[in-house]
């Protein structure tokens, strides 16, 4: 049987291994260790005694390897130790694309519920049993919910999560009533957090992955206008959530809501206003490359040009190495050249043409020359869209996407921006 996790030794196998839409499992052999990791210091929050759960928000670049930090933050021994976790991506059980609060509640309270009764077997007291029961009769309309095991409960929370993800006339009502008995529906939630707590021995942690795909307008409703809600379960949860909410005036006090924020930076590639090479962070760009195949298939001016056009992001590092190979196995070829890398670099390029608005060029050659963001929505939609990338030192900067710099460089309106 093939080993998915082993190092390509052609390029056939080196497109499989940089599939850039597949995170990585905590227990991945492509795993990277980056330097200045946040996930370190949320590690040393999680595991000190807290007098109320902790409440983070975890923000980066899409693409910028949260979902394979998560993976891996949960699969450390001492997290394990502490929590009992529950670890969902929000795509798998609501649509990310109309999502709404309610949603996400009920998404945490029925995932806590599955896992501890269907994947850990645990038996709930009756009582307990006996008030979901009639918060879900409430919710479905019906009676026959009195009769159901704890496993047929959970078969219907998850019905009810489908409902929320494809049925527009139920979702329109389950997040009516949901709303209307808010403190009912938590009192219920927190009865099913304690009681696992004490019969598991373990404080719950809930990770809650993929929040950050939504557009941006669905984020600002929920981590804004909802903030206070989503605090509500009494367990430690975190959130993902798009980079480009903190740059607004909002995200002071959205901050202040939550224990802490931490944010993935992307990798620094290069430095100083005159962008000159970083070579630290160059070469855990090569790391990534390395771990998922062989250097002997790809040849170094090729490997250095797919450094430069990812700007440091994990999965457009992935996505140039997978059309690299891709191209030049359509050539005949067995190794990447750099003018695999260019073809893809301009793929990538085409994607950027078609999206930008002709008032982005203008804040795009401002900050390619200034290296400074300041807060606008403007510059959240370019964050969002990665046309803007943000690096970490002692301090922030960003720079544009390198693949989308040559396009500051072309005229338009008889103008060139750089």
């Amino acid at each position: 049987m093939l080993d998915k996790w082993a190092k390509a030794v052609d390029l056939d196998k080196a497109y499989v291994n940089f599939d850039p839409a597949r995170p990585l499992p905590g227990t991945s052999g492509f795993y990277i260790q980056r330097p200045n990791n946040p996930l370190d210091a949320m590690k040393r929050d999680l595991l000190r005694d807290s007098l109320v759960p902790q409440k983070f928000l975890f923000s980066g670049h899409r693409g910028s390897g949260k979902s394979s930090e998560l993976n891996k933050l949960m699969e450390y021994r001492e997290i394990k130790d502490k929590y009992f976790i529950v670890h969902y991506s929000v795509k798998e059980v609501l649509d990310p694309a109309g999502l709404d609060y309610t949603d996400l509640l009920l998404s945490i309270g029925a995932q806590i519920f599955i896992k501890a009764t269907e994947d850990s077997k645990l038996k709930l007291k009756q009582g307990l049993l006996d008030e979901l029961k009639k918060w879900m009769g409430a919710i479905e309309s019906q009676e026959s919910i009195e009769d159901k095991s704890e496993i047929e409960i959970g078969a219907e929370l998850k019905i009810l999560q489908a409902k929320l993800k494809t049925g527009y006339t139920s979702r329109i009502d389950i997040r009516k009533t949901i709303e209307a008995r808010l403190p009912e529906f938590t009192r219920v939630t927190d009865l099913i957090i304690a009681e696992v707590e004490q019969e598991k021995e373990k404080k719950i942690i809930v990770a809650i992955d993929d929040l950050d795909k939504p557009d941006l307008e669905v984020a600002r409703k929920l981590f804004y206008e909802r903030q206070s809600s989503l605090t509500l379960p009494k367990c430690a949860i975190i959130y993902t959530i798009p980079i480009a909410l903190l740059y607004s005036s909002e995200s002071g006090q959205v901050r202040q809501t939550f224990t802490e924020s931490y944010v993935l930076p992307n990798v620094t590639i290069t430095k100083g206003t005159d962008r000159r090479l970083n070579e630290e962070g160059r070469t855990v760009m090569k790391g990534l490359v390395e771990k998922r195949m062989s250097l002997d298939l790809i040849k170094p001016e090729a490997l250095n040009h797919a450094i430069d056009t990812s700007g440091g992001v994990f999965r457009e590092m992935a996505r140039i190495i997978r059309m690299a190979a891709d191209n030049a196995i359509a050539r005949g070829e067995g190794t990447i050249y750099k003018q695999d890398v260019l073809k893809a670099e301009s793929s990538i390029r085409n994607e950027f043409r078609r999206m930008l608005q002709t008032k982005d060029y203008e804040k795009l050659a401002e900050i390619y020359k200034t290296r400074e963001l300041k807060g606008s929505d403007v510059c959240a939609d370019l964050l969002h869209n990665l046309s803007i990338l943000e690096y970490q030192n002692d301090e922030n900067w960003c720079d544009v996407h390198p693949a989308v710099i040559p396009l500051l460089k072309l005229p338009r309106k008889g103008k060139v921006y750089i």
